[in-house]
């Protein structure tokens, strides 16, 4: 394993991917927006400049970390979520297989429903929204293609953000106010995992002498509401947690699933474990963004 591409290089985990991994591998970060400087620019809904790519940079492995994430704006624009969390992956996924390029597509914790948590690798998926479900086709598409491409499923993510409104979880830091009341979800129960936690894990399956294909399962373990992750970005921010407003009810345009919590049977028999403390994580990110 030498040269790895990234799909999604410019977002909050491709840029932790980018950082981690380019310590061990070659990598060549993708992006289209934000692309700048050493990201190459790709629209990855040009199959042609797709192929052109990969004729040319010829990498050993590809992470698809690209997609539509934001379950609301899946339910408002379905079409769109479809072309880029199902086509696309379905397309770098035969392609990745036409070229032998071991292939590592990002997912999600919502292909479950959230109602016999926890989950192991081989549970049965049935997602709740239209983004699961985008993620559960996508899934289907790589294991039908190649057995030996990986699905790696994640929860919610934070990390060292660009802006607050980038993860669902530092934007409850623009939510909380030091003078008026906030409400915030106490119902579903979320695992916030910090994006270097899952670039060392993959780079530590990378760098594994067999070739680890099918599906595995990275996440922190402290269980959290978004009410409970308030109360501590407000402790971290010194605002009063007495203005915060603990929602007994979600309230939400896509529906969530109550609890998704992420077993890692398969990395616990490879003795692969990164984890951090939330409370302590959580308060170095929002320092370093003020």
């Amino acid at each position: 394993m030498d040269k790895v591409a990234i799909t999604g290089a410019t977002g909050l985990m491709g840029r932790s991917l980018m950082t981690i991994l380019g310590a061990s591998f070659n990598t060549q970060g993708i992006g289209f927006n934000r692309a700048s400087g050493n990201i190459h620019k790709l629209d990855l809904n040009d199959e042609a400049a797709i192929t052109a790519f990969l004729d040319e940079h010829q990498p050993d492995a590809l992470i698809h970390a690209a997609a539509e994430r934001r379950p609301d704006i899946c339910e408002q624009a379905p079409e769109q979520a479809l072309a880029l969390n199902v086509k696309v992956t379905e397309f770098l996924a035969q392609q990745c297989k036409k070229r032998n390029i071991r292939l590592l597509f990002i997912s999600t914790d919502y292909v479950f429903d959230g109602d016999n948590a926890p989950y192991d690798e081989f549970s049965k998926t049935n997602p709740l929204n239209f983004y699961g479900q985008s993620k559960q086709r996508a899934e289907q598409a790589v294991l039908a293609t190649c057995g030996q491409h990986t699905i790696i499923r994640v929860p919610v993510l934070y990390g060292d953000v660009t802006h607050l409104a980038e993860s669902a979880v530092t934007v409850i830091a623009e939510q909380v106010n030091p003078l008026k009341h906030s409400k915030h979800d106490n119902w579903a129960i979320r695992y916030p995992t910090h994006v270097e936690d899952i670039a060392c894990t993959i780079r530590d399956l990378l760098k594994h002498p067999q070739h680890l294909g099918g599906i595995f399962h990275i996440s922190n373990h402290q269980a959290l509401s978004k009410y409970e992750m308030a109360c501590i970005i407000a402790d971290v921010l010194g605002y009063p947690k007495t203005l915060l407003e603990p929602q007994s009810k979600p309230e939400h345009t896509a529906q969530r699933p109550y609890n998704c919590a992420l077993k890692d049977t398969r990395l616990s028999k490879l003795n692969i474990q990164h984890q951090r403390d939330f409370n302590k994580a959580i308060a170095q990110v929002l320092n370093s963004n003020r």
